[in-house]
This record gives C-alpha cells, structure tokens and sequence, in this order.
C-alpha cells in the first residue's frame, strides 16, 4: 500500500456532500476493480459486498460504519449509504489474500424493508443481525478462520457475530466502534435504540475471544468512556484489550494508523 493511493483515499471525500447516486459511484471509484461486487441475498435484507478472495485460507471481514443515518440531529436521512466509506479503504490497505467488505442494510443496495428505523432505532434488531448471520454461516463453510473488523456502528455487528458460537471466529478488532449500543445510551443520556438487541447480554459471550478495540483521542461522537467502561468492566480478561490512538478522531487519523497496524491480530 502506497503514500500516494493512500492519500487519494483521504481526498477524495473531501470534495463535497455527494448525493445517493454519487456515493454509489464514489465506491467504484475507490475500487477500481480491485475487489470483485457482490451482493448477498438473506431472508430479510440485500447486503451490498465487496470481496478479494484467492483462497480458503484466513479471512478478514470489515463491516461499514452507520453511514448518513440523520441529516441532523432531528431528521433521519432517506438513504443512509456513507459519504465516507472508511471501512472499506481500510480494506483497500489490508493486503491479505482474503478480504471482505460488508456495507450495512439499504446501504448501496436497496430492500423491501428498508425504512428509516433501520438505521436510527432499529440497528440491531433481530433481522438486521439476522442477515449478518446467514452471510457468516455461509463464509465459514469454505473459511474456517475468520476475524472481523467493524468501525464505527459496523463494530455492533461484528460483536454480535462473535457471540452466536461460529468457531470459525477468532477475533474482533473494532474502530471507533459503537461496541455496546445500550451502555452508550447511558453515557449520552439518550433513548435507547428500540427493537435492538441487549448488548450487555453479547459482553458475556464473547469474553473468551481475543479483541482489541482501537479508540480515537479526538473521537466527538463515540466517546472514549465506551471502550474505557468495557475494559473496566473486564479488567482481568487478557483476552480484552483497549488501545488508544492519538490523532485520531471519529473518521480521520486511521488510514494512517491502518496503514502500519492492520496485520496485528489480537491474542489472549
């Protein structure tokens, strides 16, 4: 991975407030045809993905932030595919023979059930991480190792993966990652996201994975109590890690930081 795609990867959002139509293009241009467009068909949701695959060997999954959930604070967007689609730049920079993006429900690719509370109140419901299930089910078939990466909201999903039993899982690394929507809630003082599954209860089903969640300094939406709380509530576990990143914020800081620590897995 170069200096020079990495900056065109900064760059290139930096130019405007794309339309939906624009950020479809967006990610193509980002592509270029390195990684091959799939999309998965689960009972409720078409999820959009974008894959390097040239073996059966380990594969690294990154699963995409919230993307434009709300235009503002009040107002929920119509279309909430990213303006910024940082997980999958990092994927850019991952040079493992295995890799796979996964965009969010409605993000690039539409579904029937698609409405505003899936990605406001209703990130993850029962049918949301119902369909991350079936895709994971059908991955572990052919990959029996596979480690997950979420940033931002995308961090939810990839806990909740880690906790349905799938020994084909052996890590979790999440980025500015929303790891526990309810404890979040609290820290916020804001309503909690309904229909959304308990996260409390994914903690203790996941302590015995080896994770590593990645925090940014300058981080204004996802404070850094979350991951702080995390850890403290598992203090003893090696198997749970917390990392701070100095020059990072919410969606700036980590390409740089990808660049040099996307090969490290977490150990317990």
């Amino acid at each position: 991975m170069n200096k020079i795609l990495l900056f065109f990867l900064i760059f290139i959002v930096n130019c405007s407030q794309p339309t939906p139509d624009q950020r479809n293009n967006l990610i193509e241009e980002l592509n270029l045809n390195k990684f091959r467009k799939n999309t998965y068909t689960t009972k409720f949701f078409n999820i959009f993905s974008l894959e390097k695959i040239k073996n059966d060997k380990k594969l690294t999954i990154y699963i995409e932030g919230d993307g434009v959930s709300w235009v503002d604070r009040f107002t929920p967007s119509s279309n909430p595919t990213p303006t910024d689609p940082l997980a999958f730049k990092m994927a850019l920079i991952d040079e493992g023979e295995n890799v796979i993006y996964l965009a969010r429900p409605c993000q690039y690719v539409w579904s029937d059930i698609c409405n505003k509370d899936i990605w406001t109140i209703a990130q993850y419901s029962s049918v949301v991480l119902d369909s991350y299930k079936e895709i994971i089910d059908h991955l572990s078939r052919k990959h029996k190792e596979i480690h997950l990466v979420g940033y931002s909201g995308g961090a939810g999903i990839a806990m909740y993966l880690s906790s349905i039993e799938n020994q084909s899982i052996k890590s979790i690394r999440t980025i500015a990652g929303n790891i526990n929507h309810n404890e979040l809630s609290k820290i916020l003082n804001i309503s909690r996201l309904k229909n959304s599954v308990n996260f409390y209860s994914i903690e203790k089903k996941i302590k015995n994975i080896p994770q590593i969640h990645y925090y940014g300094l300058k981080d204004k939406i996802v404070p850094n109590e979350l991951q702080i709380l995390y850890a403290e509530r598992n203090i003893k576990n090696e198997c749970i890690k917390i990392q701070p990143v100095n020059d990072a914020s919410h969606n700036e800081g980590w390409l740089n930081f990808w660049l040099d620590n996307n090969s490290i897995n977490p150990s317990c």
